[in-house]
Parts: C-alpha cells; structure tokens; sequence
C-alpha cells in the first residue's frame, strides 16, 4: 500500500493571547469540555449533525460540553509555518519572568497563542493508518482533536506525531477540528525563540504493517571508488489484527533518477500482531558516487514490505550519502582527502520570518555561509528543521545537530533519540552534540551520570559517529574524557588553548564555539545609546556594557585573560597543527541575546554577515581563514568622508596575505607585513577624496586588491537578487538587496532615507528589513529605511509561472526595478545561488587571480570600474 505524505501547512487560524475559553485537557470523560477544540454551534449547526449533548438531556447532565459561539473570540487566517511574535514590538518593559533577563529573547513579548483549523477527511478503508505530525510547535504545546486531548510537547525544537485514525469524523457528520497551543511564556534558551507553529505539518497515511517512524537505519561499512558496503536495518510493527509472513526488498538509486544500481532481499519472517520486529540486509554499490564537501551527490533507498503472496504492505524511501570521515589532529579525512572543519555556529530564525523559516530561506542561509567558504555548521543550540539537514545532503554540508539539554528525563531522553533516529542516515551529519554549556552539573557525579546515559544511548542508535559537548573543560574532573571528540568553547579568546590541549592529548579536539566578536555592518566605534558594536570596537566594550554583566558572560570566571584581537585569535584556531577544526561564533547575526544585552539593542551582532546576509567587515576576515587559497584583503573603514578632507583616518585590513599596501588616488601611502591576519595602521591614512586600494602581497608579488572609491551625492537605487529564476512549487523566495548609490553605483554608506517597495505580477512582497540591531521593526511590507545604505527584501512566489516585477523608489532618487522569472521546474534553487560578495562592486572591488590580473593590465584600464 503507498504511503502518503501531505503538506497540512494551509488553512489555519490563530488567535493570540490567553483569553478564550481554554479547553481542558481531562474532565471526567473523554471528549469532553470541548471549548475551541471542537465545533463551535454555528459550525454544528451548518454541518447538519446530531443535537448536541446539552441540547439532548440538558445542562444538568453529567458533563457538559462546552461549545463556544465563533462570536466569543477574534480569529484571523494564516498559514504555516508561522511566528506570531515576530509581528509584536519589542519594548523594553514586556513582562517577563524576574529571574529571567528581558533582553534574552530580544525584548519580544512572550504569551500564548491558539491555532485551530476545520477540515473534512474521510476515515481511511480499512488497513490504513492516519497520522499527523507537527515538525515544531514553540514552546509548551497541547493538541485536541475533535475534542480529545491528544497530545503534547515540552520542547520547542522536537517533532510531535499522533495517529488520528479512531479520532476522525466521517464526512456526513461535519469537519474535523484540531487545535494546537502554543505557550512560550517560558523560555527554553536564552535567545529569540518564536512563538506558534513555526515548522512543516503533514498528514501522512501508511498500512497497518508499516515501517516505524525512522525505523530504517543504513550504514556504509566500507567505501571507495570501486565498491561500497551498505548495511541496512528496518524495523517493522504490525497494527493489524492477524499475524503476517513477510520480508523485505530493498533497491537503491542514484539521486532522484529511476537509475536502480543495487537490489537485495531478506528471508521471511512472521509478524505478530501489535508486535514490533527488526530484519537486516546488505547490499553493495559498484563504483559509488562519493558524498564529499561541495558535492553532495546522494542515493536513494527504498524498502518494500512484502507479503508471501507478493502484495506490497508498505513503501518507504530515504536518503543517504556514501562517504567515510576520520578525525585527525590537524582535521578531518573526508573520503581519504584532507580538510580542516572551517565551521560556523548559527541559530534558525532570520529576518522578516522570525524562526517560521520558509524551505528557500534555510537553503539560502546555508549558501551564505558556504559563499564565506564554511564547510560545517553547528545547530545552536538544538536540533534542526529536516529542511536544513536536507539541504546539507544536497551541497555537501557538514553539519552538528545539537541535543538540547543535559538531562536523563524520559522526554529528554526520547528527544535525544528522535534526534539520532531522524538524522542517522544523513552523510552531512558529523557529530552529535549532546549539550551546551551546562556548567552548573558538569563537574557533578550527577552530570557526569547524565552525560554518560547519552553517549550510551547514542552509541546504540548510531555507533559510526563521534559525539561531542560544548563547554568550558574543568581539570578537576574526567567529564570532558567522556564523549569521543573533546569540544571547547573560547579557549583562544581567553588565551589557554594549548593547556587544554595538554589536558587530554588522546583524543581529537574542536573548538566548536571561538570568536565572539560582535560588530554592526557600517558602524566602526561604539554607539552606547544605540547599542551598537563597531568594526574597531572590543567585545570588552560592549559584552560588559550591561547593568548585570554576568548575564551575558558566563564564561569570563575572574581568572581568565581576555584577548582582544579576534584576527589573531581566530587565525590561531583555525591553523593550530593539534584541532581538527573550529566554529566560529557566529557565521550570521541572529534575533535575540543582543550585544551589548541592553535596550535598544534587539539583534545578536556576532555574525560574519547581518540578518539580512550583507556581510560586514568582519565577513572578510572569515572569508580570508576559511578559503585559504584564495588570496583575499579588505581594507575598512569605507572611503566617503566629507569634511574630513586632511583628516587622518583609522585604518585597518583583513587578509591572508603577508603584507598590505595601501595606495591613495595612486600613491603608495603606507605599507605593512600582517600579523595574525590583521594589519593596524597605528597612526592612519590622510582622507583624500578618490580611490583608496588595498593591496595583498605574498612575497613580492601582488595577489590581491580591494578598491574603494569615495561617493558623491545620492542618486539612484540599485537592486541586487540573489536568484532571478524561480520555481512555482516549494513556495520559492528571492532576497533583494536595495542599496542607495550615487550617479556612478558607489554605496552611499550613510544613507538612511526611506525607500518605498512595490510588486506585481505572480509574487507578492513578505516583508522589508534594514538589518539594523537596534530596531522594533522585522515586518514591515511596503517601505524600510535604509540602514548604512542598504535594505534587503524577500519576495515569495504565488502558485503559477509568470513574471514578478519589483520596484523600489524614494524621494529624490531614480527609482530601480528587476523582474524575476518563475517557472514550473520543480526545486529549480538546489543549485547554490549565493551571491559572491568579491564580484559585487558595492563592497568595493575585491580582486585576486585572473580577475586582478585582468584588472591591472593597461588594455583595461578603461573599464567601468563602477559599475555594480
């Protein structure tokens, strides 16, 4: 019988706030004291069912059912996934839990929102299994059903599943009613978390002998380019009421093509009723396809379970890669090749959407951070959307799903082995990360009891993998020695790397959170009333900025010495000859546990790039670790500086060069060796208004540019997407950057005027957002004030091919427009569309290898070097 998967997304209401009739979860009988997880009168009445309960016998029947009038609340439509809160102004006096800190969760409103959706749905024939599964529902959630209390979750970040078959109401007797609430009044971490249902609902149907949720487990046991070994183990239950003799046919495929390159059966076995069984197979591949970095080439295996008779009872296909990783000091082996893990930290909302995060939107994330040159990312601090892993599979993304806390619950537990079960399969996935930072039981018997029930429970689901913790390693205790992979938070930052390394020198070490260094996109000195961190300002100056400072430096115990310099101490984590690799911290900026932790400061400023993905000038420095070959320098600040004519101006570069030149409308004004992949010019550059070049030597030849060019006047807006070709289905996205320039392209980076946006055609505008950390607005849908020059807007795709045009004007300026192209390819986007922030002249123009070449010749110098 074929399975089906349907997305339940579309349809929904919500009401916000905790003021309705609250249905109970238990009252004396089943399906009972309904409020809004039932029909209310008018949708009884307009289904033509039975006379209600009260109607029938009265009120002084037993119990009552309580059927609310649609008069009693205010609904409004919307569709999944969603994030009420996102639309709520943060403020600096949100009532909040005393014992939590008010800036935590970005000075959002916390609260308790209902969503209820009617559908009708026929029961399944006979044999079939109906279930529904919510992928993320934030905060502490309740589900009915018809009436029923059917279920529940504790954790914003773990699916929830319930079979519905006995619960649905044939068609002839009205809708079915589920209804889902969300309370997100408690906080689960300490930074923005969203509120609603803020991932994928499907409705899925199976036989009643199917394969278990994530029942099938695929290891590759051995792998070259000649052969791969796949060992396969599927769990199987019986719902139905008769035994059963079956067994197992599985055939693997290349990709998504019908190209069947391998086929195995299993022997019979009998299966009870209500029992649950395992069988295994083994399978070769010849000459497989390797999942590498980069190249996530993936297969695909299906599992038949098949009757005696030949009668298919169920279908299930899934994903997995064929590749082997081995951990050694310096990196990691990745089918034989070695690399250093360049890895990146980044958490799942974003702007416009908060954490409701559409397909395309957590793909794009992902192409951000590979464009910086990123090979693995960290899920701080939870475990990710399928979405986000799937992505991964595709482009060859390494990836550390993280379990969400340190406990040995029975929830707890099972979340951990949900996590493991739903991602086992996947190549990207390198690690698992059993916690973050529970320094309050780490040094106990109790944590260490803890921490050892979770390597064993993971051992037994996924022996291939190692497992890691984040946190600060204690000499007073073996805690560290219990996971395979030892994970270090910050060890360079306070300047006692190598002593760790010495602590335990027996197994591979990562650095799986350094860096944290916060800096705003155009902004260079510290801006205390707007909270703002700069490109020359220091972590002490805004971490500390605070009136409690603890709250926000839990790993600054007196004793430690901070270093200041996050160029070199970043260079120093990614190239020491004894750690596989780091994560910086963090990739992308991200809503919630601002820098500084005070109002008005909303945003987190620790990302490479901003939370619209425009990098900053740190982006740079990241750029220059992580793709080493690429000879890369960055100059900064910006070169647009009037009224500072004579003026001298700090200056600063970013580069894996050996040395900088700086050259000022054609003179060499200074040149010095870099130290750490910073070069300071201590005493500054005399603005001149013109061309400023940086240039990156290695030995006497130069390799690398960065030209800068002073603007003139505002004149124009320019618009930038990062994919003009769409796809109908998936519910596609563009991001277009906006930027205010002057006659001949060049940034105006202090613009900060109004810009007013419009859409025709077969799209439709989400929203506007400036990136700036400091502001109460993330949903705007027609106008944005430019933020340093620059506002990013996201366009979703309607349900037909077609053009979508996009305009954006502001007073005084020449309007700009662009016209993207939505066709009827199905996932048209999995190919990376990121941007390359070298080729885009708003940066000014980075340049290396035949570009800078080219560049350099006098056959060019006519060029338009302006020109976006």
């Amino acid at each position: 019988m074929a399975r089906t998967r349907t997305s339940f997304d579309d349809g929904w209401s919500i009401h916000v706030g905790n003021d309705i009739a609250h249905s109970r979860r238990i009252l004396a009988k089943a399906a009972t004291a309904n409020g809004w997880s039932d029909l209310t009168t008018e949708e009884h009445a307009e289904a033509g069912g039975e006379k209600t309960i009260v109607e029938k016998f009265g009120e002084t029947f037993q119990v009552v059912k309580l059927r609310p009038s649609s008069s009693d609340s205010q609904w409004r439509a919307v569709d999944l996934p969603h994030d009420w809160r996102l639309g709520q102004k943060p403020a600096r006096d949100h009532s909040l839990p005393p014992d939590y800190p008010r800036s935590w969760q970005g000075f959002f409103p916390v609260g308790v929102a209902y969503y209820r959706k009617t559908f009708q749905y026929d029961p399944p024939p006979a044999g079939r299994r109906v279930s529904i599964t919510f992928d993320g529902i934030a905060g502490f959630s309740d589900i009915w059903f018809n009436g029923f209390w059917v279920g529940q979750q504790c954790t914003h970040y773990s699916p929830v599943s319930i079979d519905l078959t006995e619960f649905l109401r044939p068609r002839l007797e009205g809708p079915n009613v589920i209804l889902v609430r969300s309370d997100s009044r408690e906080a689960e971490g300490w930074w923005y978390e969203g509120g609603g249902i803020y991932r994928h609902v499907w409705l899925e149907t199976h036989g009643e002998v199917h394969v278990v949720r994530d029942g099938v487990h695929i290891r590759t046991t051995m792998a070259n380019e000649e052969k791969a070994s796949v060992s396969i183990q599927v769990e199987m239950l019986n719902e139905g009421s008769n035994s059963l003799k079956l067994h197992l046919e599985a055939s693997v495929r290349e990709g998504d093509s019908t190209h069947v390159v391998s086929t195995v059966s299993s022997g019979s076995t009998v299966l009870a009723s209500c029992q649950a069984q395992t069988l295994s197979l083994e399978a070769d591949i010849n000459n497989p396809k390797l999942w590498e970095l980069g190249n996530g080439r993936m297969y695909s295996m299906t599992i038949n379970v098949v009757c005696d008779d030949g009668t298919v009872r169920d279908s299930v296909s899934c994903p997995f890669g064929i590749r082997d990783v081995e951990f050694v000091d310096d990196g990691i082996m990745v089918n034989g090749k070695w690399t250093k893990i360049y890895g990146a930290n980044i958490h799942q909302d974003w702007a416009v959407y908060g954490v409701a995060l559409p397909d395309r939107v957590i793909e794009a994330k992902l192409e951000l951070c590979a464009e910086i040159g990123v090979n693995a990312i960290r899920c701080a601090h939870h475990p990710p959307t399928p979405e986000l892993v799937d992505h991964a599979d595709r482009m060859g993304m390494l990836l550390v799903p993280e379990n969400r806390l340190l406990s040995a619950s029975s929830f707890s537990i099972d979340q951990l082995r949900g996590m493991v079960r739903r991602f086992r399969n996947r190549p990207s996935v390198l690690l698992w990360s059993l916690e973050n930072e529970e320094m309050d039981v780490q040094g106990s018997p109790m944590g260490r009891a803890i921490l050892a029930r979770l390597i064993k429970e993971v051992n037994a689901l996924d022996p291939d993998r190692h497992t890691i913790i984040g946190g600060v390693v204690n000499f007073d205790d073996d805690y560290h020695r219990l996971p395979t992979v030892v994970g270090m938070h910050y060890r360079v930052f306070f300047g006692v790397l190598d002593e760790y390394l010495l602590h335990i020198p027996d197994k591979p070490h990562v650095l799986d959170e350094e860096g944290l260094y916060a800096s705003t996109r155009g902004v260079y000195d510290y801006n205390k009333e707007r909270a703002y961190a700069g490109s020359f300002s220091t972590l002490r100056d805004v971490m500390m900025d605070t009136e409690k400072p603890a709250a926000n430096a839990a790993l600054m115990p007196p004793n430690f010495k901070i270093t200041g310099n996050v160029a070199a101490n970043l260079t120093l984590a990614y190239n020491h000859p004894k750690v596989s690799g780091t994560f910086v911290w963090t990739a992308l900026d991200y809503i919630g546990e601002p820098t500084p932790q005070r109002w008005p400061a909303t945003t987190s400023s620790y990302g490479g790039r901003d939370l619209c993905g425009i990098p900053k000038d740190y982006y740079w420095l990241l750029r220059s670790l992580f793709r080493p070959a690429e000879p890369i320098v960055h100059v900064f600040p910006h070169w647009t500086w009037p009224g500072k004519e004579g003026e001298r101006i700090q200056c600063r570069a970013y580069t894996n060069c050996n040395s900088v030149e700086f050259v000022v409308n054609g003179t060499v004004v200074a040149s010095q060796e870099s130290s750490g992949s910073l070069v300071v010019l201590k005493d500054g550059i005399e603005y001149q208004p013109g061309e400023f070049v940086a240039r990156g030597y290695r030995g006497s030849e130069p390799v690398a540019e960065h030209r800068q060019w002073t603007a003139q006047q505002p004149s124009q807006l320019k618009m930038i997407p990062d994919r003009s070709l769409l796809s109908v289905k998936d519910r596609d996205v563009s991001f277009i950057r906006v930027a205010v320039t002057d006659n001949n392209g060049i940034l105006i980076p202090d613009a900060a005027i109004q810009i007013q946006f419009s859409v025709s055609g077969v799209g439709r505008l989400v929203g506007a957002h400036n990136a700036d950390p400091s502001t109460d607005s993330y949903t705007s849908t027609t106008s944005a004030r430019a933020f340093n020059g620059f506002v990013g807007v996201y366009i979703a795709t309607e349900n037909k091919p077609g053009e979508i045009r996009v305009s954006a004007t502001a007073d005084g300026l020449h309007a700009a427009s662009v016209k993207l192209t939505v066709s009827e390819n199905e996932n048209s986007h999995r190919v990376h569309h990121a941007l390359d922030e070298a080729k885009i002249k708003l940066f000014g123009l980075h340049l290396s290898g035949e570009d800078l070449r080219r560049m350099r010749s006098p056959m060019v110098e006519c060029i338009d070097r302006h020109e976006i």
